[in-house]
């Protein structure tokens, strides 16, 4: 599964992404570009 989460709240998109491993448990990883300069 992954999402992107933009919104005008946050200072930057967030992209996040479900990984299920190999022993059934799952990871969660994701990341946010540095915020632009207004």
């Amino acid at each position: 599964v992954s999402v992107t989460l933009d919104d005008p709240s946050f200072p930057a998109t967030v992209y996040a992404r479900l990984i299920e491993e190999e022993d059934g448990t799952h990871t969660l990883i994701w990341s946010r570009n540095k915020p632009q300069a207004v």
